[in-house]
């Protein structure tokens, strides 16, 4: 169902990958997506359209108007390629990888040379040996140099580096490898141009069709997030906020410099497809509960994603395991869980969306506890703020937001309701999970969609909404109807409300309760 409706709204937001369209009109099935709980679509542009007419149907749709006092549909992130290593291309039906054979990892230019020989395309080569060569001269090392290639599966151990700059390999873990499988070297970033060429043309091609949001792939470090931001500010004419940039974290040195690069970005991703890849599988739970607490610190709204629901790909239930890594990424602190293969080409993309949106709000009423009150959260009160370096208004805003969730939830209220024209005060205020619905007031629907990637925000776009210092009553009024309508505003209900007089713009520095009364209309 839809994000505001049942008792509680839903407060996690639901980002789903669109690739094949199961019927004959995409505008059907994105509406179904969307009445079925989509949040935010993403389109994954390592597997565009040579024209980009599917991408262009979709933004098309997604960015189509919306009656004033509603809220947007949906919000839209693509994804860009970025640099991924991958073999080059071998003959069908493949090469055959038998366990404990040894095999050779060449440039496709090269000529000769016995055994099995696995082709790298011209650049990744050099930055593949040289990484395997790093790692081999490593004097930190103790463990076996692997490769890994596809979704690793298929593992070899590289025994040493030829004379002309090929790898000699053992095959740990055999199988079939066919043509443009992507290369991984265990422990270390392969280096490549972060934003290539593809990337670029990407972006250029799509900047003015309704995107909300960019992701940036294999980032490794702040300066890769902030030359995908100088592009898009040099080649943007619209109207309305540019494309927010999602960092995700899939490298080793996106680790080790996450605190920067989160400074530097919108949002973050845990992509723990590639990660995995790096670290072992064993270390990924860890570093989701270590990222997702960091970005929360931050006031940074955290995607996770990967295998959330991989078998529903073919099946229309996901599995135990599957259920409880979901629920599991809500509690860590994920404000969006992010659904790849299931929808883009699955077999049951709707009833994945409706899993994703049954087990969030189960997760969610965990959290509010037992008799709908919230549970006791992590430093909520007691916590530093991420700013013993903020100044004084940095600080005056911090403490609004974390007074506004504890006066909501100790009344209760309603909804905290504000209003924002850049969505700073929201965004703060999603920092503390709050178990009230936060009703953003945007005057702009790119402001508005941003919006619905970060937890618990519930964006409603009033154009009305425009002066300086607002009357904070007759502001309710005006979005009565809404809030009448979506979330159950009925009289005698108090809601709180958020607003900046006299006061930088995107900060909070006064809080109003009203008690709802038809009578004041």
């Amino acid at each position: 169902m839809r994000r505001h409706e049942g008792v509680f709204p839903r407060q996690t937001r639901i980002v789903s990958t669109l690739g094949l369209c199961p019927g004959e009109d995409w505008k059907e099935f994105l509406e179904s997506m969307t009445s079925t709980g989509m949040d935010v679509l993403r389109l994954n542009l390592s597997h565009s359209d040579a024209d980009y007419q599917k991408e262009r149907t979709i933004l098309a749709w997604a960015r189509e108007s919306i009656a004033d006092g509603e809220a947007p549909r949906v919000a839209t992130l693509i994804d860009l390629q970025g640099p991924k290593a991958r073999i080059g291309t071998v003959a069908d039906p493949g090469i055959e990888l038998r366990v404990d054979a040894e095999v050779f990892l060449r440039p496709e230019a090269a000529e000769g040379g016995e055994g099995v020989v696995i082709p790298l395309p011209e650049g990744t080569g050099d930055a593949v040996v040289s990484a395997a060569r790093v790692m081999l001269e490593s004097p930190s090392e103790n463990k076996p140099v692997q490769i890994l290639l596809g979704d690793g599966d298929l593992v070899l151990e590289v025994i040493g580096i030829e004379p002309a700059g090929g790898i000699r390999a053992r095959v740990v873990s055999g199988g079939l490898l066919t043509s443009r499988k992507g290369i991984t070297v265990r422990g270390i970033d392969i280096d490549l141009d972060p934003f290539p060429e593809k990337d670029r043309n990407d972006l250029r091609e799509l900047l003015h069709e309704g995107v909300d949001l960019v992701a940036v792939s294999f980032v490794r470090s702040a300066n890769d997030v902030e030359r995908v931001r100088r592009f898009i500010e040099e080649n943007w004419k619209g109207e309305g906020l540019p494309p927010g940039i999602v960092a995700k974290i899939e490298t080793i040195s996106a680790l080790q410099r996450f605190e920067s690069i989160l400074e530097s970005s919108d949002v973050v991703m845990i992509a723990r497809g590639d990660l995995g890849l790096q670290l072992g599988v064993e270390e990924i739970p860890l570093e989701q509960k270590r990222l997702a607490r960091l970005a929360r610190d931050r006031g940074k709204p955290v995607i996770v994603a990967t295998q959330m629901l991989e078998s529903m790909i073919e099946h229309p239930s996901p599995t135990r395991a599957e259920a409880t890594d979901v629920f599991n990424a809500i509690l860590d602190g994920g404000d969006a869980i992010m659904l790849s293969a299931e929808t883009s080409i699955g077999v049951w993309p709707i009833d994945a969306v409706q899993t994703m949106d049954r087990i969030a709000r189960h997760a969610e009423a965990y959290r509010r506890g037992p008799d709908g009150s919230a549970r006791r959260r992590r430093g909520l009160g007691e916590e530093q703020f991420p700013s013993g370096r903020a100044s004084m208004i940095g600080r005056v805003n911090e403490q609004f937001a974390l007074t506004a969730v504890q006066f909501a939830e100790r009344i209760p209220a309603k909804a905290v309701v504000s209003f924002t024209r850049t969505g700073g005060t929201p965004r703060r205020l999603a920092r503390y999970r709050p178990t009230v619905p936060l009703i953003a007031v945007c005057n702009s629907e790119s402001v508005a969609r941003q919006l619905l990637l970060s937890y618990g925000v519930h964006p409603i776009v009033l154009r009305s909404y425009e002066g300086e210092e607002p009357d904070l009553r007759s502001l309710v009024r005006t979005a009565r109807a809404s809030l009448h309508e979506h979330y159950g505003l009925e009289v005698g209900d108090a809601i709180v409300v958020t607003g900046g007089i006299d006061w930088p713009s995107g900060g909070t520095n006064a809080l109003r309760v009203m008690v709802e009364d038809l009578e004041d209309r």
